[in-house]
């Protein structure tokens, strides 16, 4: 559960990579933003050989901008790719909506697209917008988190948006279930929230309900876990680089022992 106190802080400029298969994959180099993330400039690279060279297939700054691009406006943050041609990248600034752009093109060409508020929720600047997630694809079905807080409120909402058009276009489709911690697609309609210690939630119809499920992950650490699940039944969760897998669908998780960990 994740909280807001006082101001929005700068976003510090990260790297972010995305693979579709032990070979082909995307890397996003994260520039410096401007302040309140006014704008913020990257570079988009593509490997076809597991990593062992890159090819540079888009870049912004705020000296070099092309129709058919990203823009250089925002931070940028969430790079996904679903296949090899198709992508997406979020960006967002504390003043106003967040924009998702894609690509069908492989990461060479860029379209963006304004994320709606969703039901009760208001853009209205100073901290109060939406920060958006990855995108995760289910055949025509694109599904995307995103969060926000609105005065007056003590914790975070989670909105859960879908796009059936390639994420031409988005619309709010359902609330998290509990608190902020990234609701975890495994199907297009079976949905978890797993939580460092406490009974896990679980939706099976997208939203609309949902119930306790349960779950033996565990961690200890004072952050939330982040997971990420390649099929309906094989997922991980990382903390603190601590790694653990479950291969049931959540319910039953081992820690994977990995270097520097304990």
């Amino acid at each position: 559960m994740a909280f807001r106190q006082g101001p929005v802080k700068e976003r510090v400029p990260r790297a972010e990579i995305s693979f579709i298969d032990g070979r082909q994959g995307w890397l996003t180099t994260g520039g410096v933003p401007e302040t309140q993330c006014n704008g913020a400039g990257t570079a988009v690279w593509r490997t076809l050989d597991g990593g062992a060279s890159w090819e540079q297939v888009a870049s912004v700054d705020w000296q070099h901008q092309v129709p058919g691009g990203i823009g250089y406006r925002q931070c940028k943050e969430g790079l996904s790719f679903v296949n090899g041609m198709h992508g997406f990248l979020g960006a967002s600034d504390p003043n106003s909506r967040p924009t998702i752009y894609r690509t069908a093109d492989g990461g060479r060409t860029w379209a963006a697209t304004t994320l709606p508020d969703p039901p009760g929720f208001v853009t209205l600047g100073a901290g109060d917008s939406l920060t958006t997630g990855l995108v995760k694809g289910f055949g025509k079905t694109l599904l995307i988190p995103a969060w926000g807080m609105q005065p007056g409120a003590q914790v975070e909402g989670e909105y859960i948006f879908r796009s059936v058009d390639g994420g031409a276009t988005w619309t709010y489709l359902a609330a998290g279930g509990q608190g902020i911690n990234n609701v975890t697609f495994l199907t297009e309609s079976r949905w978890l929230q797993l939580f460092n210690s406490g009974p896990a939630l679980e939706t099976t119809d997208a939203g609309k309900t949902w119930h306790s499920f349960p779950s033996d992950y565990q961690s200890a650490a004072g952050v939330a876990s982040f997971f990420a699940f390649g099929d309906p039944l094989v997922g991980y969760g990382t903390v603190r680089g601590g790694i653990s897998r479950t291969l049931d669908g959540g319910r039953h998780w081992a820690w994977i022992k990995t270097p520097g960990t304990s």
